[in-house]
């Protein structure tokens, strides 16, 4: 895998990417010119099990296609560059948002949004996906964002506590 690293601005963020009770843990940011690429990265987890691996096959079976057309990597890639943009601009309370951070992405796979669809999605014209890594303290806390397990949240008829 290649690694990419950079410094800026990160939001690190819960995702249920899979119903009802399969959490990971994401990070975005952006890098190129003016922040023209989306960087989408599992934060990983040891030992959770629900850590999906692939994010544009997380955004194919959310139906990416359905919202953004043209190729699949065109939806796919417009798909995890609204998540990132999203989480950033309507954070959750659990969101962490870093301002000024060294990052570092193996990355597993760039797509080029397609030209002629629109200038940019969410200002990018590219996502970059695979798994990031931030200086130890912040992989802490991001860490922490994992929800525990569905039987320790639930319990026979509902939201415990």
């Amino acid at each position: 895998m290649e690694k990419i690293k950079g410094t800026g601005r990160v939001t690190v963020f819960q995702l249920l990417h899979d119903w009802p009770d399969s959490y990971c843990i994401l990070g975005y940011t952006t890098t190129g010119h003016f922040g023209d690429t989306a960087v989408l990265g599992i934060i990983p987890v040891e030992g959770n099990p629900f850590e999906p691996g692939d994010l544009y096959g997380v955004a194919g079976r959310h139906d990416a296609g359905r919202f953004y057309g043209g190729s699949h990597d065109h939806a796919r890639g417009a798909w995890l560059a609204c998540l990132g943009f999203s989480a950033r601009l309507t954070p959750k309370p659990e969101t962490i948002n870093i301002p000024e951070v060294e990052w570092e992405l193996d990355m597993a796979r760039k797509v080029n949004l397609d030209p002629g669809k629109s200038d940019s999605l969410y200002g990018n014209r590219a996502v970059i996906a695979g798994r990031l890594s931030l200086p130890e303290p912040l992989m802490v806390q991001a860490r922490a964002l994992l929800p525990e397990p569905a039987p320790a949240r639930y319990g026979p008829i509902g939201r415990v506590g």
